[in-house]
């Protein structure tokens, strides 16, 4: 089998990212599927460089087909120019007998489309309806890109996975909070800071909120000095690797209170450690965090994420039933492992490969 897997490049730190990272750690389903993955998109970098970085993938596109017969192109979307940028390869490879699957990864995808002129939103259409078959993170989608297509079948739920740890890890004392994410007004950052400000005088000696993710905005840290909780709420930076590891075994619980969503990364690598979230009720979250493992609150809703962190804080025992439901669901529904093995089916049966 011949795989062409296209998407961004490592320096994104995204949630797309990830999902990338784990098919291109299994070196034997790299191996299997003689999977070449090349990214087309780039950030960090001028405009200028981030063009002709695509240029060059689509150059290296274009010789990888000029050398071997790609069986399937494996596209990851989000939204915006993604959609136009990933569609010039859709087409080359469908030019180019390429079985299509289309991945997507765009939280605010619907929205945007919703507000597209007819003629673009027609030019949308007929890239989505070039796929074989179409990924979505949730049931949540599902709905919306079947309107898109012509064959509403080709919908395929796949759930964002992660490494799980073999033990459960999680240390009911720590009196840290986390918020790991994108530090942004999409991410929920101001709604959060507004109410750890309200529930200040009752947390501050009690808990250490530590902000990780770029910060999209460029001013969190004077917000937070602004705000007067820079003796207890830290924006730390990147995490990531072993470091990562060692955050999320010693946090008591993750908010993250996002406006809209896919299937956040960081929820789930959360749950892989035991670590409860408190988080908002939109697109597939509910699909992963129920009452069971985690709380969700309306977005944008100070009070509501107020009272929760506050629950989560001072109820210990309600906290360690979640964290131990979050753990068990992250084993059932969200492991690296079964979600490659579901990828794989989906490739053999495209191309008619049977086990026989």
């Amino acid at each position: 089998m011949s795989v062409l897997m296209v998407g961004v490049d490592e320096s994104t730190k995204g949630g797309m990212w990830s999902v990338v990272e784990n098919y291109l750690k299994d070196k034997e389903f790299v191996n299997k599927n003689d999977l070449i993955y090349i990214p087309t998109s780039v950030t960090g970098c001028s405009a200028y460089k981030k063009i002709l970085f695509t240029m060059d993938s689509f150059w290296k596109i274009r010789n990888l087909y000029k050398k071997k017969d790609v069986q399937i192109l494996h596209v990851h979307m989000s939204e915006r120019m993604s959609i136009f940028r990933k569609g010039v390869i859709m087409y080359y490879a469908k030019k180019h007998g390429s079985k299509i699957v289309l991945h997507m990864h765009g939280a605010e995808f619907e929205d945007l489309y919703k507000r597209m002129k007819p003629k673009k939103q027609k030019r949308v259409k007929n890239i989505i309806n070039l796929a074989d078959t179409v990924i979505i993170l949730g049931e949540y989608w599902r709905n919306f890109l079947g309107d898109l297509l012509l064959q509403p079948e080709k919908i395929k739920v796949v759930y964002n996975a992660v490494d799980i740890p073999d033990n459960y890890r999680y240390h009911c004392n720590s009196n840290h909070i986390l918020f790991l994410g994108a530090v942004s007004q999409r991410k929920g950052i101001h709604i959060l800071l507004e109410s750890l400000k309200c529930i200040e005088e009752t947390l501050k000696d009690k808990c250490i909120v530590d902000i990780y993710g770029p910060d999209v905005e460029g001013n969190i840290k004077e917000i937070i000095h602004q705000k007067g909780l820079d003796s207890w709420v830290f924006y730390r930076g990147w995490l990531s690797g072993d470091y990562k590891k060692n955050v999320l075994e010693h946090t008591m619980f993750n908010v993250l209170p996002s406006y809209n969503e896919g299937l956040p990364m960081t929820i789930l690598e959360c749950m892989a450690y035991g670590v409860p979230s408190i988080t908002t009720n939109v697109a597939a979250i509910p699909e992963a965090i129920t009452r069971d493992n985690g709380i969700l609150v309306r977005p944008g809703n100070v009070q509501e994420l107020s009272d929760a962190i506050l629950e989560m804080v001072f109820n210990k025992e309600k906290r360690a039933l979640l964290s131990k439901k979050a753990y068990e669901d992250a084993n059932t529904f969200f492991s690296v492992k079964q979600h490659i093995e579901i990828i794989q089916e989906l490739y053999d049966g495209l191309i008619g490969y049977s086990k026989k």
